[in-house]
């Protein structure tokens, strides 16, 4: 903790079927997180203290979606672009969106991964494609925001050669307002790989593991984070097992609210001041 600390210093429960509403202002305090309706598959804007921040990209066909976002949050710049893995759902819409004039200063993904980092690596290719690099990150590096805000990089901690979701970028982003964690699509064996590096604390926000599916989200993981509000990004449709009903019930059991994508009509909304998270179903129109 303490050599934790020094790098900062160097760096300077149920679910909740809400009606759609029409965003009233764009809340600049805080953070502002903005979970896209893409079906089975994950596009997370985050803006804080004036940056813009992608965790994701959906898929190639949902691109429509991811840019009328940007559109309506009045962004067309991106401090950077994290991909979890190089699933078609979480990378699919990188390529376009590099080449869409909205400004990306960097791109990020896990250096464990089956796909390896060169150009077998859908993010490299759709990167390359665009001039540009794919950053690779390790458990234990920092992102800073701001003197005050920073993404903690937590894993992979190590090389899953059985299934590549176990290999998901998982992070915090930690504020004075609180604090996000994102997990991509990993599953219980990268769960448990955390709960053993005993890096996993309490959050007010949990984008809810590998699309709310009963492979993921252990009760030991749960109670170890604690999430006042979660979010899942699915698809019944697409992924007819989610939101798993044993997921939704553990969720409820350590008193989170729980907020599904495809029950909004474009996104779903969370903001965060002072550890105080809000949660509401938002349409673009």
């Amino acid at each position: 903790m303490a050599f934790r600390a020094l790098a900062l210093l160097i760096l300077c429960g149920v679910v909740l079927y809400a009606l759609p509403v029409l965003a009233e202002s764009r809340q600049t305090a805080g953070i502002r997180m903005l979970c896209l309706n893409v079906g089975k598959g994950d596009a997370i804007l985050l803006s804080l203290e004036g940056r813009h921040y992608l965790v994701d990209t959906g898929y190639k066909r949902t691109f429509k979606q991811l840019q009328a976002a940007l559109a309506f949050e009045g962004i067309d710049r991106l401090d950077a672009v994290f991909i979890t893995h190089p699933h078609k759902d979480h990378v699919g819409g990188l390529e376009k969106l590099l080449l869409s004039g909205i400004q990306v200063d960097a791109v990020y993904s896990p250096a464990l991964t089956q796909a390896g980092n060169g150009a077998g690596h859908p993010a490299v290719s759709a990167a390359a494609r665009a001039g540009k690099k794919v950053t690779f990150l390790r458990a234990g590096e920092l992102i800073p925001v701001s003197s005050v805000a920073y993404f903690d990089i937590l894993g992979p901690r190590s090389l899953n050669t059985d299934n590549e979701n176990n290999n998901s970028l998982v992070m915090t982003l930690v504020s004075p307002d609180g604090v996000v964690l994102l997990t991509g699509d990993m599953k219980a064996e990268e769960e448990l790989s955390l709960l053993r590096a005993d890096v996993l604390t309490a959050c007010d926000v949990l984008k809810v593991p590998f699309h709310g599916d009963g492979s993921a989200s252990t009760t030991s993981f749960l109670k170890a984070v604690r999430p006042r509000v979660s979010v899942i990004s699915t698809s019944t449709r697409e992924e007819k097992d989610t939101p798993d009903r044993d997921v939704l019930v553990r969720l409820a059991s350590v008193g989170s609210e729980i907020y599904v994508t495809q029950d909004a009509q474009d996104a779903m909304l969370v903001t965060l001041i002072d550890k105080k998270p809000r949660a509401e179903y938002l349409s673009f129109d």
